[in-house]
Protein backbone atom coordinates (compact mmCIF):
# COMPACT_ATOMS: atom_id res chain seq x y z
CA UNK A 1 0.00 0.00 0.00
CA UNK A 2 2.96 2.31 0.61
CA UNK A 3 4.04 1.92 -3.02
CA UNK A 4 0.40 2.67 -4.04
CA UNK A 5 0.29 5.64 -2.15
CA UNK A 6 4.37 6.92 -2.66
CA UNK A 7 3.04 10.31 -4.06
CA UNK A 8 0.75 10.70 -1.28
CA UNK A 9 2.30 10.77 1.48
CA UNK A 10 5.08 12.55 3.21
CA UNK A 11 8.65 11.47 3.77
CA UNK A 12 8.33 11.63 7.52
CA UNK A 13 5.65 8.89 7.45
CA UNK A 14 7.38 7.24 4.84
CA UNK A 15 10.23 7.30 7.28
CA UNK A 16 7.77 6.38 10.28
CA UNK A 17 6.02 3.38 7.93
CA UNK A 18 9.80 2.12 6.99
CA UNK A 19 10.89 2.03 10.64
CA UNK A 20 7.90 -0.13 11.86
CA UNK A 21 8.11 -2.31 8.90
CA UNK A 22 11.80 -3.09 9.63
CA UNK A 23 10.93 -3.30 13.22
CA UNK A 24 8.37 -6.31 11.91
CA UNK A 25 10.90 -8.33 10.17
CA UNK A 26 13.10 -8.11 13.24
CA UNK A 27 11.07 -9.73 15.41
CA UNK A 28 10.24 -12.18 13.14
CA UNK A 29 13.68 -12.74 13.23
CA UNK A 30 14.17 -12.90 15.75
CA UNK A 31 10.49 -15.60 16.50
CA UNK A 32 9.48 -13.85 19.64
CA UNK A 33 5.93 -13.38 20.36
CA UNK A 34 5.60 -10.63 22.21
CA UNK A 35 8.15 -8.86 20.33
CA UNK A 36 6.18 -10.04 16.97
CA UNK A 37 2.77 -8.82 18.50
CA UNK A 38 4.29 -5.34 20.06
CA UNK A 39 5.83 -4.45 16.62
CA UNK A 40 2.88 -5.43 14.23
CA UNK A 41 0.33 -3.03 16.72
CA UNK A 42 2.99 -0.27 16.51
CA UNK A 43 2.91 -0.65 12.55
CA UNK A 44 -1.05 -1.02 12.66
CA UNK A 45 -0.71 2.30 15.16
CA UNK A 46 1.62 4.14 11.95
CA UNK A 47 -0.17 2.79 9.09
CA UNK A 48 -3.70 3.71 10.35
CA UNK A 49 -2.98 7.31 11.08
CA UNK A 50 -1.09 7.88 7.86
CA UNK A 51 -4.36 6.34 6.06
CA UNK A 52 -6.60 9.05 8.51
CA UNK A 53 -4.18 11.78 6.46
CA UNK A 54 -4.68 10.39 3.20
CA UNK A 55 -8.51 9.89 3.21
CA UNK A 56 -8.84 13.64 5.04
CA UNK A 57 -6.51 14.80 2.13
CA UNK A 58 -8.84 12.80 -0.33
CA UNK A 59 -12.17 14.29 1.23
CA UNK A 60 -10.86 17.88 1.54
CA UNK A 61 -10.37 17.49 -2.92
CA UNK A 62 -13.12 15.79 -3.24
CA UNK A 63 -15.19 18.64 -1.51
CA UNK A 64 -13.37 21.32 -3.52
CA UNK A 65 -13.35 19.86 -6.55
CA UNK A 66 -17.38 19.48 -6.36
CA UNK A 67 -17.75 23.38 -4.91
CA UNK A 68 -15.60 24.74 -6.98
CA UNK A 69 -17.01 22.80 -10.63
CA UNK A 70 -20.50 24.54 -9.74
CA UNK A 71 -21.16 28.11 -9.20
CA UNK A 72 -24.02 27.51 -5.86
CA UNK A 73 -22.57 23.68 -5.25
CA UNK A 74 -23.38 23.99 -1.75
CA UNK A 75 -26.71 25.24 -2.49
CA UNK A 76 -27.57 22.00 -5.02
CA UNK A 77 -25.78 19.58 -2.73
CA UNK A 78 -28.01 20.61 -0.02
CA UNK A 79 -31.03 20.33 -2.16
CA UNK A 80 -29.73 16.67 -3.63
CA UNK A 81 -29.63 15.35 -0.17
CA UNK A 82 -33.21 16.91 0.35
CA UNK A 83 -34.67 15.65 -2.70
CA UNK A 84 -32.96 11.61 -1.48
CA UNK A 85 -34.38 12.20 1.98
CA UNK A 86 -38.00 12.81 0.44
CA UNK A 87 -37.59 9.91 -1.65
CA UNK A 88 -36.58 7.96 0.97
CA UNK A 89 -39.17 8.49 2.95
CA UNK A 90 -41.84 8.56 0.54
CA UNK A 91 -40.63 5.17 0.04
CA UNK A 92 -41.31 4.23 3.93
CA UNK A 93 -44.28 5.36 4.12
CA UNK A 94 -45.41 2.98 1.16
CA UNK A 95 -43.70 0.46 2.18
CA UNK A 96 -45.52 1.01 5.68
CA UNK A 97 -48.85 0.97 3.84
CA UNK A 98 -48.68 -2.03 2.23
CA UNK A 99 -47.41 -3.93 5.27
CA UNK A 100 -50.30 -2.56 6.91
CA UNK A 101 -52.53 -4.23 4.19
CA UNK A 102 -51.01 -6.66 4.14
CA UNK A 103 -51.59 -7.75 7.91
CA UNK A 104 -55.32 -6.56 7.51
CA UNK A 105 -55.62 -8.48 5.33
CA UNK A 106 -54.06 -11.53 7.33
CA UNK A 107 -56.28 -10.57 10.49
CA UNK A 108 -59.19 -11.13 8.35
CA UNK A 109 -58.37 -14.17 7.52
CA UNK A 110 -58.20 -15.35 10.85
CA UNK A 111 -61.10 -17.13 13.11
CA UNK A 112 -63.15 -15.51 15.50
CA UNK A 113 -61.61 -15.09 19.09
CA UNK A 114 -63.71 -18.48 20.52
CA UNK A 115 -64.08 -20.30 17.23
CA UNK A 116 -62.18 -23.31 16.48
CA UNK A 117 -59.19 -23.25 13.64
CA UNK A 118 -60.21 -25.93 10.44
CA UNK A 119 -57.04 -26.01 8.41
Amino acid sequence: MLKDNADKVSGDDKGKIESAISAVKDALKTGDASAIKSASEKLNEVWQAVSAELYKAASEKTRAEKGQGQPGGGEQAAAGRNRNRAAKKKARSSTLKSSMRRNKRLESELPAPGLAWRG
